[in-house]
């Protein structure tokens, strides 16, 4: 045995190489092979062995031990685990032997995780299950999970659907009290829109999709001297929700209303959104009355609001509307066709407008996607955009615009804020300036003004210099945001802007009526914290992830018949390794890898984001023709080719 002078020592001598090492903390990013990586909190990254990566979780915080190895390349040894977020995951339960295991979906968690006998409930191989964690593998890299849920079967009819709500943990259900309050609102509607002050008058109609049913606006336009008024009639389920109410609880959890392909689940209880505050013509609903003047050139004068009733006329669909501007007045009814006329030389106005002074959003295609019994993809329409949703586009962004101001001035409310470039891209972005337009290169971007110039003049600009700086500037954008506090969107070009228009779909609306309605009666409306709008946030970014994910497993699904066949195609993607493609007709994206020939490797460029393979040059947006080249359902990829060039590669070799 050790002497009390020799532990001594040795525990000098452990604490001495202790000392000698660097140690930092960083969180754990997987890859899609055994080892990771720690991204550390000053920037730099450390490799992570297997041995080590077996220990912890995507996410999972750390502290590390490093050393230097070739190259000057770090490498880490795990030393602590300071938190684990992974707390739920879902996956398939697999058996291999007498093992058995849950196979997760997540990304960078390539492992199976062992499943003990009393934890696997009624579970079987084979299914789709959801599971939380009930021991880290931190100790000795052994980690155990628990069945929670039976999701289902993989042939069973909407198991995407199904499995998708699961992994991003969508609300599907509403609690008792939530419903029961849903109830309660029927009795009390009639007496509320009692109440107030009827706006029927000027003739309100909703423009919207044939099939839509949570009808949460409807407009008329009254003409003016020198321009017109817009007049929008928007849903008021304010009225009748109040803050930290079981419903509104729901509504804030859920932060919108969520369109999955073939399904949506929405924001307030069905009965409400769709039927109760609705504004289905020929009922009368509780409603904000936004009132916005617009002058002969498209500028915004005065605006105004109330909380009114509104009976909308009729339910017009967009081709109606569309087919009638085109000059067929049988289309829509007799008494809603002034307004309509005024609306159409508004939105005209307006857009021409916004060209020389604020920003016009990109004019995408729309796609739309028909699901059969088995809730598989039976066929995409692609859809471009019509004159109709141009017109009610335009009146939304007016009736928004106008609020945002009102809001600004209240300083209070949720608003939609958009940043411009991201910090820590804003080097490479002044690099291609001082290169390409060194006149835009030293000016403070993040200003509306600045902002604004740079992109008009890029915008204005076609040649192919200039269009493929612009294509690559928008890749260094960050997204949008909300914020409780008003700032600049500079992706509309505009110094404030908030939303009111779809309460019935989007809390941060149902909000900002709340604060509006709290101006009227000069009371003081509640703040929404920094949590909260963090929280808004969160859920909307794991709503369009679960929406991305639930695509792509339907896309996937949909090409497998369609390998061989050939498609034109936009470039949205360019890397070391290939091309990211996006086809015409159905707006799937595939990838194109062209680094699988070792005697022909492309020749990338990351500062301009072109590629060179084989004589030919990529850039972004370029149109190219591409074949279908194989699909992997269960990674969700599939693999492109171009066409005329080289063979195909294996679905499982595309990123």
């Amino acid at each position: 045995m050790l002497n009390a002078d020799a532990l001594k020592q040795l525990s000098q001598l452990k604490s001495d190489i202790r000392s000698n090492k660097e140690y930092a903390e960083g969180r754990v990013r997987g890859s899609n092979g055994k080892f990771g990586f720690v991204v550390l909190d000053d920037g730099r990254e450390a490799f992570l062995p297997p041995a080590e990566m077996e220990r912890v979780f995507p996410g999972d915080r750390v502290r590390v031990s490093l050393s230097e190895e070739d190259k000057g390349k770090l490498s880490a040894e795990l030393d602590a685990l300071l938190e684990s977020e992974l707390k739920y995951l879902v996956g398939q339960y697999v058996q291999r032997g007498q093992g058995h295991f849950v196979q997760p979906s997540q990304n960078g968690l390539s492992r199976w995780i062992f499943l003990p006998p009393k934890s696997r409930g009624k579970a079987q191989p084979g299914e789709f299950i959801a599971c939380k964690i009930n021991r880290h593998p931190f100790k000795d890299g052994k980690a155990q999970a628990k069945v929670e849920t039976v999701i289902g079967k993989p042939d069973m009819p909407g198991i995407e659907h199904a499995f998708v709500v699961a992994q991003h943990q969508l609300p599907e259900q509403f609690g008792q009290a939530a419903l029961q309050q849903a109830e309660d609102i029927k009795e009390k509607l009639v007496a509320v829109t009692a109440d107030r002050q009827d706006l029927s008058e000027f003739g309100f109609a909703t423009i919207d999709a044939e099939t839509t049913r949570d009808m949460d606006d409807a407009l008329a336009v009254t003409a003016r001297d020198n321009g017109w008024t817009l007049h929008i009639a928007i849903a008021d389920p304010s009225s009748l929700i109040e803050e930290g109410s079981p419903l509104d609880k729901e509504a804030f959890r859920r932060a919108h209303s969520q369109y999955l392909p073939g399904e949506t689940l929405p924001m307030l209880p069905r009965d409400l959104c769709e039927n109760l505050f609705s504004l289905i013509a020929g009922e009368l609903r509780p409603v904000l009355v936004v009132h916005v003047d617009i002058d002969g050139d498209g500028s915004i004068g005065d605006s105004r609001y109330e909380f009114a009733a509104v009976r909308s006329q009729h339910k017009l669909s967009y081709e109606k509307v569309s087919n009638f501007i085109a000059g067929d007045d049988n289309a829509v009814p007799q008494e809603q066709q002034e307004s309509l006329r005024n609306l159409a030389a508004l939105s005209e106005a307006r857009a021409a407008y916004r060209a020389s002074h604020s920003l016009l959003m990109e004019d995408r295609p729309d796609y739309e996607i028909y699901l059969n019994r088995q809730r598989k993809i039976e066929r995409i329409e692609k859809r471009e955009r019509n004159v109709a949703q141009r017109m009610v586009e335009e009146a939304m962004l007016a009736a928004n615009f106008s609020i945002g101001q009102k809001l600004a001035e209240l300083q209070q409310g949720c608003f939609s804020v958009h940043l411009g470039f991201r910090d820590e891209r804003m080097g490479e972005v002044k690099s291609l300036l001082k290169e390409q337009l060194p006149e835009h290169a030293e000016k403070d971007l993040h200003q509306l003004e600045n902002y604004l110039a740079l992109v008009k003049y890029l915008e204005t600009h076609h040649e192919p210099q200039m269009q493929n700086l612009l294509a690559v500037l928008k890749r260094m954008l960050r997204p949008g945001q909300l914020d409780n506090k008003a700032g600049a969107h500079l992706g509309l070009g505009l110094a404030a802007y908030a939303t009111v228009t779809s309460p019935i779909r989007k809390y941060n609306d149902l909000h900002n009526h709340r604060v509006l309605r709290a101006a009227a009666t000069e009371q003081q409306a509640k703040v929404l914290s920094d949590e909260q709008i963090e929280a808004l946030q969160e859920s909307l970014i794991r709503g369009r992830q679960a929406n991305r994910a639930l695509e792509q497993w339907l896309y996937a699904q949909f090409m497998q018949d369609k390998i061989g066949q050939e498609f034109t195609g936009r470039i949205t993607l360019v890397n070391g390794a290939g091309l990211g493609v996006r086809l015409d007709e159905n707006g799937i994206d595939g990838f194109v890898r062209l680094n699988g020939d070792r005697k022909n490797l492309p020749a990338f460029d990351g500062k301009h984001l072109t590629l060179k393979h084989k004589e030919q040059s990529y850039q972004l947006e370029q149109s190219v023709t591409v074949k279908v080249a194989s699909v992997d359902v269960d990674k969700r990829r599939i693999a492109l080719e171009l066409a005329n060039e080289q063979p195909p590669v294996k679905a499982e070799e595309a990123e």
